[in-house]
């Protein structure tokens, strides 16, 4: 009896898991920020550090910009987390929520792998 408590407990909560994690998924499809927005501020000594390699901030609105082919000012900041070898940028484009990665001075989107070269 206990085997059949402890397999129903684990499929039930696997399912509750599941049917959560699909709602999510269904209410990220686009950003709904406030009109009264701030994105967050870097810090500083790092983006002083990084504006020698040209791998700043402003640098990663650009190359989002002309990634998806619209206005920087349509490029708003979620999230940044960084330090001086790697970041990760959570970023709302023209309302569609995305990730960006940076390693070293290299931008890239947070799912490519640069080491994958067999394409």
């Amino acid at each position: 009896m206990k085997k059949f408590l402890t397999a129903l407990v684990i499929i039930v909560s696997t399912m509750a898991f599941a049917q959560q994690t699909e709602n999510q998924k269904q209410t990220v499809k686009e950003c709904d920020l406030p009109s009264n927005y701030q994105e967050p501020k870097p810090d500083k000594k790092i983006q002083s550090w990084l504006k020698r390699a040209d791998a700043t901030i402003e640098d990663l609105r650009k190359h989002i910009a002309v990634e998806n082919e619209c206005n920087e000012k349509d490029v708003i900041f979620l999230r940044i987390s960084e330090q001086k070898g790697n970041g990760m940028y959570s970023v709302c484009v023209v309302g569609k929520p995305m990730k960006y990665k940076r390693m070293g001075t290299v931008f890239m989107g947070a799912n490519e792998n640069p080491f994958d070269t067999a394409k």
